[in-house]
């Protein structure tokens, strides 16, 4: 009778705590913002950071080096991917509701209804100036101005608009 060797390969990963303790004094220095930190079971570390004047590969590739300098790449076994939040992603933190203030946006809120408009403002809800179509006329619109509590949001993203 044979029996089964069995054997384990460990990975040491770096926790998604220990990476945003790291880097984001540096973030901070750079004038920007965390957004998020995705590690999975292959140590594939993804870190989307942003600022209200936007990213650039200078940007990436700072953050990237200074990264690489507390995180030994041959002890960790890592793959790194430093970027911005994508234009297309869903936002997670307060500081992209304000570097869009006056861009329009898609909101789905957590009863399922959506909402559509040009962020105006955002502290404890979000305000947006949204057009609703006037009661029996046909494209008549009138501006308004719709407040949404943080609560209730469930997803944002922008609307891209290609003129």
């Amino acid at each position: 009778m044979k029996g089964l060797i069995a054997s384990s390969l460990f990975i040491a990963m770096i926790s998604e705590q220990k990476i945003r303790e790291v880097i984001t004094p540096k973030i901070n220095e750079m004038d920007a913002f965390l957004v998020d930190i995705k590690v999975n079971t292959s140590n594939v570390i993804s870190v989307f950071f942003d600022r209200i004047e936007g990213i650039t590969l200078a940007h990436c590739t700072q953050l990237s080096k200074f990264f690489e300098e507390k995180f030994d790449r041959e002890k960790e076994d890592y793959e790194l991917t430093v970027c911005s939040a994508g234009l297309d992603t869903s936002f997670k933190v307060e500081e992209q509701y304000k570097k869009y203030i006056g861009h329009e946006v898609r909101v789905l809120l957590n009863n399922g209804r959506r909402e559509k408009g040009i962020i105006l403002a955002y502290d404890d809800n979000l305000i947006l100036q949204t057009k609703k179509k006037k009661k029996g006329r046909r494209k008549e619109y009138i501006n308004m101005e719709v407040i949404i509590p943080k609560k209730e949001i469930k997803e944002t993203k922008l609307k891209i608009n290609f003129k």
